[in-house]
């Protein structure tokens, strides 16, 4: 028996290294990274802390040579990263995935066909006499889908057109299976590299498939409901927008994902409303972050005065550019014209003429932004924000802060802004990556800190049921 232990234990240790997984690798490779990339190195670490800075890194270093697993080893790294006090500079895990040992478990997704036009899934629709619940076609932003029984209890959604260019018309980008009255689904990924299960369910003129939703247009169904208010039915990260009295009570969860469509969506359908409505409160607690021009939209609501935004400067390494470019420029770069491309092909070089430097892209530390005028209603915002409020939630409050109308109540933010640009850097080790940020806010320069004590509320709160205290004291 102990043989056979030692043996499992010489297994587990070669996968767990056999991609280099050495831990005091893994530090000096992070130590590089962070130190020749990292925006707010030249603040972290000075003439006066260096030697703090030494010492610290001397001894996490010698704990890292005593340790033998990834994981483990990646609790190490961001202990050392902790000494530069930035909750957006971390290590990433991803757990490593159980390989099968099923042999005749194939790793290569299997595309399937059916070549069906649109023409001949109609057809087939005309000739069916009974078509079951789920048959039809549907569409969402990106497809346009035919869903048709290829066997008993067993239907295809064959792709009709895309917009994706992964995907051609004729392949099959959903299988369904009927169990009894219901429905289990495979959805196949965008880029074609996996398959997830889920459960699936026709309501009146929507198609869930839990992750994804698709509108049916044929044929039409008897009750229509509107698919971007069921999608933000379902997502919890979704904006949210109630009215109680004379007050207008939005949420924010979160910056990411659809909410940039989603919050468009209310404000186009309740346009009327907002207008006439005399007060709103903004409740952006726990708001996670991501792009802050979500809630850029409600601004010509909220302004009264002008507005000071401050500008950022890049660490501008060859390894920070190459990385941002892939990430978040390549896919719209290549969508171009010649014209556009040449554009921005100008200011690419200059930004490459500065490797090494902090550049900042705009020439100055602010902007301002002026309007031409001021809308009556709302009369007053409350903005709630608290700890977990961090990143893109942060700067938007410190935007809509500025207006007269606005009122932040709560308790300080989590303070996770003063660097940003996220890129993240692959290590030896494919399970561990280093998330970096790569821009530094030039409101650092004026001595003041998102990340020190997080945004000071105007007005704090205790308690449960802010929104109710709110209302209580902005009608005061």
């Amino acid at each position: 028996m102990k043989k056979i232990l030692i043996f499992c234990f010489l297994i587990a240790h070669s996968t767990l290294f056999a991609q280099n997984c050495n831990c005091d690798s893994l530090f000096l490779q992070t130590q590089k990274i962070v130190e020749d990339n990292y925006a707010g190195w030249f603040d972290k670490v000075t003439s006066n802390n260096r030697p703090t800075y030494d010492e610290w890194t001397t001894k996490h270093f010698a704990l890292s040579q005593k340790i033998t697993t990834d994981s483990i080893c990646v609790k190490q790294l961001q202990e050392w990263i902790l000494f530069f006090k930035d909750k957006h500079l971390r290590i990433k895990y991803n757990k490593p995935k159980v390989i099968s040992d099923d042999k005749s478990e194939s790793k290569e997704i299997q595309i399937l066909t059916t070549n069906l036009t649109e023409s001949q899934i109609t057809n087939y629709f005309s000739k069916t006499k009974k078509l079951d619940p789920i048959e039809g076609i549907y569409k969402s932003s990106s497809y346009k889908l035919g869903i048709t029984q290829v066997t008993p209890n067993l239907f295809y959604a064959t792709i009709i057109t895309t917009k994706n260019e992964n995907w051609k018309a004729g392949e099959v980008k959903l299988v369904i299976k009927k169990i009894g009255d219901k429905y289990e689904g495979t959805f196949y990924e965008g880029d074609k590299s996996d398959i997830s299960a889920h459960k699936v369910q026709v309501v009146d003129n929507i198609l869930d498939f839990d992750i994804v939703f698709y509108e049916k247009t044929f044929p039409m169904a008897k009750a229509k409901r509107d698919i971007t208010e069921y999608e933000m039915s379902k997502d919890r990260y979704a904006p949210s927008l109630t009215f109680k009295n004379d007050f207008a009570i939005w949420r924010f969860p979160s910056f990411e994902n659809n909410a940039y469509e989603q919050t468009e969506y209310l404000l186009k359908k309740y346009k009327d409303k907002l207008e006439t409505t005399p007060y709103w409160i903004l409740d952006m607690s726990n708001n996670s972050g991501g792009d802050y021009s979500i809630g850029l939209q409600l601004l010509e609501y909220i302004y009264t005065k002008p507005i000071i935004f401050y500008n950022a400067e890049m660490r501008l390494t060859k390894n920070n550019f190459d990385i941002w470019y892939k990430s978040y420029i390549s896919n719209y770069y290549e969508s171009l014209d010649s014209v556009g491309k040449t554009k921005l092909d100008v200011r690419f070089n200059k930004m490459k003429s500065n490797y090494g430097k902090m550049y900042n892209e705009d020439g100055k530390p602010t902007d301002t932004l002026k309007m031409e005028k001021t809308k009556p209603f709302p009369k007053k915002i409350a903005l709630l924000i608290n700890a977990n409020t961090i990143s893109s939630g942060e700067l938007f409050t410190m935007v809509a802060r500025q207006s007269n109308k606005v009122v932040t109540m709560g308790t300080n933010s989590g303070g996770m802004m003063d660097y940003g640009n996220i890129v993240h850097y692959k290590t030896n080790c494919s399970t561990i990556r280093i998330q970096l940020p790569t821009n530094r806010q030039l409101w650092l320069d004026t001595g003041f800190s998102v990340d020190k004590e997080g945004l000071k509320p105007d007005i704090y709160l205790k308690g449960n049921n802010w929104t109710e205290q709110a209302i209580k004291t902005i009608k005061k």
